[in-house]
């Protein structure tokens, strides 16, 4: 599926929702924010917002470090 993540056109397989996304990225169970469409999504609501080709994601990640 051809999705627009962070600015970016990526395809990634296999995936129909916007936490299959975040999987596929490596960032589960990390501090994650993600966008999708331009509504801000709850961690709760990642495993019933389903993905389309086009859609836009934009995913903030936090990395701890001093």
């Amino acid at each position: 599926m051809d999705l627009v993540i962070n600015g970016e056109n990526q395809q990634l397989e296999q995936v129909r929702t916007v936490y299959d996304v975040i999987e596929k990225l490596g960032l589960s169970g990390k501090p994650v924010v993600a966008e999708a469409d331009g509504n801000v999504l709850t961690a709760e609501q990642w495993a019933d917002t389903p993905v389309y080709s086009g859609m836009k994601i934009e995913l903030v990640h936090f990395v701890g470090g001093g």
